[in-house]
């Protein structure tokens, strides 16, 4: 049992791209191809230049969005990133909706609901005017 830890840690996430990267440079190619319509035995439409620069934009955009999300998923009780987060941040800040996900259901903005208290002082207010107009 001292042996042991108290906790255990989960597995780390290992990511489909080269090294730390979001995005392998095959996967890369099969993404131009399918934009271009392009041969799987056509060479790379990309330079090397070129084709770095958008596997860094990418890691970027991930890293960005990312950020956001746990940013915004400090604001709200809860200790998980949650897919309400990342929604909001795509459509947000960048204008993407993803199908099948509707941010509707995401939003809890809460109807604004007055005390009862404050809802007899207005209607008062209200009867004292009209009893004022009334009179005049």
């Amino acid at each position: 049992m001292l042996g042991q830890p108290g906790l255990t840690r989960p597995q780390p996430f290992t990511l489909e791209g080269e090294g730390d990267r979001v995005l392998s440079k095959r996967k890369l190619d099969e993404l131009v191809r399918q934009v271009t319509g392009g041969s799987s035995n056509d060479e790379s439409n990309l330079s090397p230049e070129v084709e770095e620069n958008l596997l860094t934009l990418a890691d970027d955009f991930v890293d960005e969005v990312i950020t956001s999300a746990c940013k915004l998923a400090k604001l709200r009780p809860g200790n998980s990133l949650e897919l309400r987060d990342i929604q909001m941040v795509l459509e947000r800040n960048w204008g993407i909706r993803v199908p099948g996900y509707s941010l509707e259901e995401a939003r809890t903005v809460k109807k604004f609901q007055p005390a009862a208290g404050w809802q007899s002082k207005m209607q008062a207010i209200q009867t004292a005017k009209t009893l004022a107009e009334s009179e005049a």
